[in-house]
C-alpha cells in the first residue's frame, strides 16, 4: 500500500470519528454518540474509540495503516476455499445473513469453527460485490422521473423525528405524516399525529383533497395504515389510483424522503432547542408556521433553473392545470361504511345501540346511513344515491358530556419557529381584514356567507344565540347551497315578512334543501 492509499484510509477513518473529536462531547453523551456512529458506519464502537484516541495523540498520521503491509486488502484470516464456499452460499440465496453463512461453513468445514469473524467475511464479500442488497436486485437501474402537472401524483409517508409531545400528563413520541405533490414539491397536507393509525391518514387525505382538489394517483408505503381497506376503499370511491411501493425499494419514495431530510435539518433542531415539551396542538402550530414561512417559500433545487429560482408555492401557483374540486359531503362519504335502516315514527334511526335524529319528513322511509366507526357522533343519511342530511346522535340533555377546560400553557422561548408563527398569525389577520383576489375563482358558499345573506334579507345583524342556531342548522343539513338558501329566504319573506323568529327561517331553509335533494336537485357548490 503506497502513501496515497494510506492517506485515503486515514481520511475515511477521520470522517467516521469527526463528530467525536471536533467538539467537546459531554462524558455522559459519549457512549450514545459512539453507538450511533457505529450503527451509521457499520463498525464496532471500540474501533471508533481506538481511532479517536489515536487521532488525539498524533493527528491524522496515527490513523494511517502500517506501511509495511504488502498484503493489505487480501485474504489472510482463513483459506481462500472457504471464501469461495461463502460466495457460493450467498449467491444461492442472497437473503442469507453473514452469520448464517458462517454457521453453514462450520457444518461443511468443521475446522473453520471460531476462525471466521463476521466483520472480516463481510469485508471480503463486500469487496467481491456479493452483498445481499446488490444480489437481491441484480442490474437494477434507477432513473429519475417527473410528473407533468400538479395533482398527477401524491406521495404519503410517516417520519419519526427525535421530538416528543405531552398529552394527559404523559410524554409521547412525535410522529409526522406528510403528503407531498410530486410535481411541485408542495406539502398538500401534513402535521403531527398521535399514532400511526389509518384514521389519521384518512383525515390528512381529506384535508388535502378539500384544499387542493383530487389527485390522479396516491403512492404509499406498505404500512397497514396506508394500504388498508379504509384508505384503499376511499381512493377507489373517489377515482384515485392507489399505488403501493414494492418491498425493498425506498428509492421510489425519494421525493418525500428528501423533504423529510430538510425537515430533520431545519425544523427538528429548532424545536428541540426550545426549553419545553409542547402539546400536540403547539407542535402543529409551529409546524404550520415553518411550512408556510420557510419550506413553501424558499427556492427548491428540483424546481429552479439557472437564474430563475422557484419555490414549491410558486410552482403550484404557476401550474395552469385545473383543480378537480369536490364537495365535503362526497369526500366524507367515500370513507364511510354503509347500512340500510328505516326511520321510525319518532324520526329516529338506530346503529350499534345508538339513536340518531332525522328530519320529520323522513318518518317511515327506508334510507341508507353512511357512518365512520371512529366518529359515532353523527351519521349521513342518503336515499337513492343522493345525500339528504347529517343525522346527529340523539341524547337526552342530562347525558350530554361536558368537556373539561384545559389549563393555559406558558409562552415558549424565542426561536425561528416563534418568528414564523408570529408572521403567520399576522398574515392570517391581514387576510381576514382584506381578503385577497382569487383570480376569478368562485368563493365557496360558507356558513359565514349564509349568515351574511340572511342578515341582508332581514335588514339586521344576527346576535348571540341566533348565530348558534344558524350553526346548528348548517351542520344538521350538511351545509347549504347558495341558490337554494337565497330562494328559500326570499320565498319565506314574501309569504310571512321579516318579523318572524329566526328559527322559522332556518327550518324553512332546511326543508327546502331536503326537498331539493330528495328530488335530485342542484349539486353542492
Amino acid at each position: 500500500m503506497d502513501d496515497e492509499q494510506r492517506l485515503k484510509v486515514a481520511l475515511r477513518r477521520y470522517a467516521a470519528i469527526s463528530p467525536l473529536v471536533e467538539a467537546e462531547v459531554p462524558h455522559g453523551a459519549q457512549a450514545e454518540l459512539l453507538r450511533r456512529l457505529a450503527a451509521e458506519h457499520g463498525l464496532a464502537p471500540d474501533t471508533l474509540w481506538r481511532w479517536a484516541k489515536r487521532f488525539r495523540e498524533g493527528g491524522l498520521d496515527q490513523l494511517k495503516p502500517p506501511a509495511h503491509r504488502s498484503d493489505w486488502g487480501k485474504l489472510a484470516a482463513f483459506p481462500a476455499e472457504w471464501l469461495d464456499e461463502a460466495v457460493r452460499l450467498r449467491e444461492e440465496e442472497p437473503r442469507r445473513s453473514t452469520m448464517t453463512i458462517i454457521a453453514l461453513l462450520a457444518g461443511l468445514h468443521p475446522e473453520s469453527q471460531g476462525r471466521i469473524a463476521r466483520p472480516t467475511l463481510d469485508r471480503h464479500l463486500r469487496r467481491l460485490g456479493k452483498t445481499r442488497k446488490r444480489l437481491a436486485q441484480p442490474g437494477r437501474i434507477l432513473r429519475r422521473f417527473e410528473k407533468a402537472a400538479r395533482n398527477d401524483l401524491w406521495v404519503a409517508d410517516f417520519c419519526l423525528p427525535e421530538l416528543s409531545f405531552q398529552q394527559d400528563g404523559e410524554t409521547h413520541r412525535a410522529i409526522l405524516l406528510a403528503i407531498i405533490d410530486h410535481r411541485t414539491r408542495l406539502i398538500v397536507a401534513g402535521g403531527f399525529v398521535p399514532s400511526r393509525q389509518a384514521i389519521y391518514v384518512e383525515d390528512m387525505l381529506k384535508r388535502a383533497i378539500l384544499h387542493h382538489g383530487l389527485p390522479r394517483s396516491l403512492f404509499v408505503d406498505n404500512g397497514a395504515e396506508l394500504v388498508g381497506s379504509l384508505i384503499a376503499g376511499g381512493c377507489q370511491h373517489l377515482g384515485i389510483r392507489h399505488i403501493r411501493a414494492h418491498v425493498g425499494e425506498p428509492e421510489a419514495r425519494g421525493v418525500v424522503e428528501r423533504f423529510f431530510r430538510t425537515f430533520q435539518e431545519s425544523f427538528v433542531p429548532e424545536m428541540a432547542a426550545k426549553a419545553m415539551i409542547p402539546t400536540l396542538a403547539e407542535l402543529n402550530r409551529f409546524w404550520d408556521a415553518w411550512l408556510e414561512g420557510f419550506y413553501h417559500t424558499r427556492p427548491h433545487a428540483a424546481l429552479s433553473t439557472p437564474g430563475k429560482p422557484r419555490s414549491p408555492q410558486q410552482a403550484w401557483d404557476q401550474d395552469p392545470t385545473p383543480l378537480r374540486r369536490i364537495d365535503p359531503v362526497t369526500v366524507d362519504g367515500a370513507f364511510l361504511l354503509r347500512e340500510n335502516r328505516r326511520v321510525n315514527k319518532t324520526a329516529l334511526i338506530s346503529w350499534e345501540g345508538r339513536w340518531y335524529l332525522c328530519d320529520d319528513a323522513l318518518v317511515g322511509e327506508r334510507v341508507e346511513i353512511r357512518f365512520h366507526p371512529a366518529r359515532p357522533e353523527s351519521v349521513q343519511v342518503w336515499k337513492d344515491g343522493r345525500f339528504l342530511q347529517v343525522a346527529p346522535r340523539y341524547l337526552p340533555p342530562e347525558n350530554v358530556p361536558h368537556q373539561p377546560k384545559l389549563a393555559p400553557r406558558s409562552t415558549p422561548h424565542e426561536s425561528l419557529l416563534d418568528q414564523l408563527d408570529r408572521d403567520r398569525q399576522a398574515l392570517l389577520r391581514t387576510r381576514l381584514a382584506q381578503p385577497e383576489a382569487t383570480g376569478g375563482c368562485q368563493h365557496p358558499f360558507t356558513e359565514a356567507a349564509a349568515a351574511a345573506l340572511i342578515e341582508q334579507a332581514l335588514g339586521r345583524n344576527l346576535q348571540g344565540r341566533e348565530l348558534d342556531w344558524l350553526a346548528d342548522a348548517w351542520r344538521h343539513s350538511g351545509g347549504w347551497e347558495a341558490l337554494i338558501t337565497e330562494s328559500a329566504v326570499r320565498a319565506y319573506l314574501a309569504r310571512y315578512g321579516p318579523g318572524r323568529h329566526l328559527t322559522y327561517y332556518l327550518e324553512f331553509i332546511q326543508t327546502a334543501h331536503l326537498r331539493a335533494r330528495r328530488k335530485g336537485g342542484s349539486a353542492r357548490v
